[in-house]
């Protein structure tokens, strides 16, 4: 790719992420449009888009939907002997080492909303997940979310289970 195609590609993708839109989140949608690229360049995650093929292939760069996946590391504070075992695979870990769905977000503004569900994209990024993990393996994918029930029916329906409350988050897991 020369310089000039790579100059367009990087301004149809910030167009892109600054046009995202998730009415119900704010946090989901200030993310793609003020971080995405940061946390990208400083390595702190992979930002996954989730775009239209159709449009894509026409030229037109719209997110539908996005993920974001990192690696981490906790101690487990609150967590049941069993819910640890479970995750790290022995009794009495010190540290459990997970891949974190840091966000995940779908477009959604007064007047239209991507036709995923929340469960597709979760689906993409357990692709992802089990990909990488043929690569680096990891035993759990975890989540973190606040006070909402919605939001913890939704990962528990996707089969996570409850895994312990930090102080800060519900935290959820599922086996890889």
């Amino acid at each position: 790719m020369d310089r000039a195609s790579e100059t367009c590609s990087m301004h149809c993708l910030s167009e892109a992420l600054c046009s995202f839109r998730c009415c119900l989140d704010e946090d989901i949608e200030s993310f793609l449009n003020d971080k995405a690229m940061r946390y990208v360049d400083r390595n702190w995650c992979a930002v996954y888009l989730i775009m239209d093929e159709e449009r894509f292939l026409a030229g037109k760069v719209e997110i539908e939907a996005y993920f974001t996946l990192s690696h981490k590391a906790l101690v487990p504070t609150n967590a049941s002997k069993t819910r640890q075992r479970e995750a790290a695979g022995w009794k009495d870990p010190g540290v459990i080492h997970f891949v974190l769905i840091g966000q995940l977000g779908k477009y959604m503004d007064g007047q239209r909303s991507a036709g995923l569900s929340a469960g597709k994209i979760l689906n993409y990024a357990f692709e992802v997940i089990r990909a990488s993990s043929s690569l680096i393996p990891c035993r759990c994918a975890l989540v973190e979310c606040g006070e909402s029930a919605k939001v913890h029916n939704l990962y528990l329906d996707y089969g996570f289970s409850f895994f312990q409350n930090d102080g800060e988050h519900h935290q959820f897991i599922k086996r890889v």
